[in-house]
């Protein structure tokens, strides 16, 4: 049996109101991220899902990283552990 984690964060992202289409561009093309929405003065709230904390903190950089992006904060984090059995079905 293989133990498999699945974390879910969110995050509110201040970023400079004239660049907040390249924040919604980046984030699109990020597969773990979702912008659930953004306002107009430039503050979005963002979900990750990820298999692990190291992917999650990666993401994070990553739309640190996006210009015109002046703080990101963490609102929630939570993870679930499940076993699954790895065994083939038997025809």
């Amino acid at each position: 049996m293989k133990e498999e984690e699945l974390h879910v964060s969110s995050l509110i992202v201040h970023v400079k109101s004239e660049q907040i289409l390249d924040l919604t561009n980046s984030i699109k093309t990020m597969p773990r991220a979702e912008l659930v929405t953004v306002t107009e003065h430039g503050k979005a709230i963002v979900i990750i899902e990820a298999a692990n904390q190291r992917q999650i903190m990666e993401c994070i950089d990553q739309i640190n990283d996006i210009d015109g992006v002046v703080h990101t904060s963490l609102v929630y984090h939570e993870f679930e552990k499940s076993t699954q059995n790895n065994s083939e079905e038997i025809q």
